[in-house]
Formats: C-alpha cells, sequence, structure tokens
C-alpha cells in the first residue's frame, strides 16, 4: 500500500481513537512537562527564559525534550490517546495546529488570547495560523526565516573567493573552495534538512515565481521542466559535500562553517544562535543571506499548542504557560538569544544584528511565502520523502520530477 495512503489511515485513526477515548473515559488528566525539541545551546537558552517567565509567576516547569519534531509528536499523540497528555508541545504554527485541532488533540486558549487581546498584539498572518474555528490554539513565540544560507568568511578569505551574490557565481565558488582544502557546503543527513537544500536550489535554479507556485501545489508548475532542472541543480552540489553528512544533525553541520572546516550551511535563523554562543560576530567572522540570486524570504512561526485535557486545574496551567510564552519582554530577549525575530508585532527589535534586521527589511519590501513546513501535512510529507530518496539514491532527474507528481496526486 502506498505510504501516504497508510499515514492518511494512521492520522483518521488516531483522530477516530481520540475521540472514542473522549467518549468513553469522559476526563484526560493531563501531566505539567512541556514537550520540546529545542536541545541546540541558543535553543535551550532561549526556552530558559521563557521558563524563567513561567516559574516567576509561580508555575512550575517540567521539561520533555526531544531529538527531534516528529518523535515529539508521535510521542504527545500516545499519551493524549492513553490519557495521559502533556501540558504543552512545541509546534510550527500552522497547517500542523489546525489539523491536531481539527482532530480532537488540543484544547484552545482563546480565553486567555482575549483577556490579553493577541488580535491587537500579532501580525493578521501570525493570528490567522494560530487560530482554528476562530479561536487561538496555539501561542506564537517566534518569526523564524527559513532560508538563509551562512557563509564562513574566513574561509573564502583563504579560497581566494569573494562572497557570492548569486546562484551562478554561488556555483562557481564550490570547486574554488574545495580545490583549497575546506568542505565547500555543509549538508545534513535527515530528511528535512534535505529539503531545505532542496529550496534553496529551487529559488536559485527556478527562481521565486516558480518556488511559490511549488508551495501552493500548482500541479503544472509541479510536473514542468523547471522541476527537473531543480532536482538536477540539487545533484550537482554533491561533489562539494563531505562523506560524513549521513545521518549528521543539523548542530554538528553548522558547526563545522562555525569552526573553519566548511564555508556555507544552508538553514534557518536558529543555526544563527551557534555561531554568536560562538562569540562569532554576524558581518564579521561570518555572515547570513537569504537564497543566493533571491529576495525571498521563507517564513515559518514557532509557538506552542495544548493538548487536549479535561482538567480544569490543567487548563488553567496551560493558559499560564500561553501568557508567559506571549510575554512581550520575553519574546525579544529569547529571539535575541535564538536568533529569530519575535512573534509580536510591538516587541522591540533594538539590539538585533545585521541578519535579523536583513529579515525585517526583506519581510518588507521583498517576497515572501510561507515555508512548506508550515502546510498540510500530506504536502509536506511528500516532498520530503521525495527530495530525500533522490538525494540519497541514483534517481534521475526526471524520475524524482514524477515522483513528486505521483506521490502529489495520491493526496
Amino acid at each position: 500500500m502506498n505510504t501516504k495512503i497508510v499515514s492518511s489511515i494512521k492520522i483518521n485513526l488516531i483522530i477516530f481513537l481520540v475521540s472514542t477515548l473522549m467518549v468513553s473515559a469522559g476526563n484526560l488528566f493531563a501531566a505539567d512537562d512541556v514537550v520540546h525539541w529545542w536541545v541546540g545551546d541558543a535553543e535551550s537558552k532561549a526556552l530558559k527564559v521563557i521558563v524563567d517567565e513561567f516559574e516567576n509567576s509561580g508555575g512550575k516547569w517540567v521539561d520533555t525534550p526531544h531529538n527531534d519534531s516528529e518523535a515529539a509528536h508521535a510521542s504527545v499523540k500516545s499519551r493524549v490517546i492513553g490519557g495521559n497528555p502533556p501540558a504543552a508541545v512545541l509546534m510550527v504554527v500552522g497547517a500542523s495546529t489546525q489539523e491536531w485541532s481539527e482532530g480532537g488533540l488540543l484544547n484552545d486558549i482563546n480565553s486567555i488570547a482575549i483577556r490579553e487581546n493577541w488580535d491587537s498584539l500579532l501580525p493578521d498572518g501570525v493570528a490567522k495560523a494560530s487560530k482554528q474555528d476562530g479561536k487561538y490554539v496555539a501561542a506564537p513565540v517566534f518569526l523564524s526565516t527559513v532560508n538563509w544560507r551562512y557563509t564562513n568568511k574566513e574561509v573564502l578569505k583563504s579560497s581566494g573567493v569573494d562572497e557570492p551574490m548569486s546562484w551562478g557565481a554561488f556555483m562557481t565558488s564550490l570547486p574554488r573552495i574545495k580545490q583549497a582544502g575546506f568542505i565547500p557546503l555543509a549538508v545534513g543527513g535527515q530528511d528535512w534538512q534535505e529539503t531545505l537544500l532542496f529550496d534553496h536550489v529551487a529559488l536559485g535554479v527556478a527562481g521565486p515565481q516558480y518556488f511559490s507556485e511549488l508551495l501552493d501545489g500548482n500541479k503544472k508548475t509541479i510536473d514542468s521542466d523547471d522541476t527537473t532542472r531543480v532536482f538536477a541543480g540539487m545533484r550537482a552540489l554533491e561533489p562539494y559535500t563531505d562523506l560524513g553528512k549521513a545521518g549528521r544533525g543539523w548542530g554538528d553541520t553548522n558547526n563545522l562553517v562555525i569552526t573553519g572546516k566548511a564555508a556555507f550551511f544552508f538553514m534557518g535563523d536558529w543555526a544563527k544562535g551557534g555561531f554568536l554562543q560562538a562569540q562569532k560576530k554576524p558581518g564579521v567572522d561570518f555572515s547570513c543571506q537569504i537564497s543566493p540570486g533571491s529576495r525571498m524570504v521563507l517564513t515559518a512561526v514557532d509557538g506552542f499548542a495544548f493538548p487536549k485535557s479535561s482538567s480544569s486545574s490543567e487548563r488553567a496551567n496551560q493558559s499560564s504557560l500561553a501568557s508567559a510564552m506571549m510575554n512581550r519582554d520575553v519574546q525579544t530577549k529569547a529571539a535575541l538569544i535564538k536568533g529569530a525575530l519575535p512573534a509580536r508585532k510591538d516587541a522591540s527589535t533594538e539590539g538585533f544584528d545585521h541578519c535579523s534586521q536583513n529579515a525585517l527589511a526583506l519581510l518588507s519590501g521583498g517576497s515572501a511565502a510561507l515555508h512548506w513546513n508550515v502546510r498540510e501535512s500530506g504536502f509536506k510529507g511528500v516532498l520530503k520523502e521525495v527530495v530525500s530518496q533522490f538525494w540519497n539514491s541514483d534517481m534521475s532527474p526526471d524520475q524524482a520530477r514524477k515522483a513528486l507528481v505521483d506521490g502529489l496526486n495520491q493526496l
């Protein structure tokens, strides 16, 4: 049976089981823990800002970290079904939170949102992504820009290469960097990292209009020669990566650039925190630029959702958590540490470095699109599966295009 059909069946089964459990058991009594995957150094320190705010207001934070989002979410779904949901879970706010809410997996937090007037505090798009049927089901914390290219400036200097500002110049720089004895392009070995690489290639090879239409699921665009060219462009990068990439996490991959072993790394704004923690200066030791040759900013909203519980005390605890996460000063301080932007539009951005100011300027003056990680789960699942299969096999660009088209047609 097709894996996407199997996945759909599993999702529907989870929803059915949760609904049945709620009818038969009546009450779900939650634990007090918060499930997340912010385990990197900068991420952990940013999270500590939220923890401190919550505990200073009288709460008790119980930490349940996971190494990746999929493991975290699988755990939470099992716990909801088993009648022991956590108090909160980190999520990319948007399609995922809305799907979980539709499936009966989340409590809404609309009472605290109304009391604190979140509608006036959040950009319209962020507020809309945080709601389901007009009610808030997530507390948005950060606005992330996803498609950055990080560059070690000393590696470029040692290689005799100027920082490339177009896709063509970027491709020309890679063999020169390799000849100088460095890893030209650091790439991790997880499907989502490989698909972030696909983002940059698509923007560089086929352009923002193409990629915007692909993200919107335009079938004519997806089944076009541009898609074949994008996969071919991705394959052309492989000789400039290192053999240690298989299975490697993003933090270790980021560290290759931080420590001067590699020149470039494509990753979201959360990677910047690693440079800052290593006392590297933006614009001096490293730079961050949007996908070469593109002014399109791919965005995602990070926040927390609140798994279903019938306990009145737990719902009150969830409201307190949401209030701490939405605190203006907390969002500013945590965003500075993590390298993201605050979700609240009234949060101060004073002191933000040139990377964050770059993002703000591009968001106000360039084109922007919601990243695939914010999109419907079926779409992003097919995209990640096909890209990862292509990258880790001898599949041809034409075969990858067909696999992408076929997978999306079966949703």
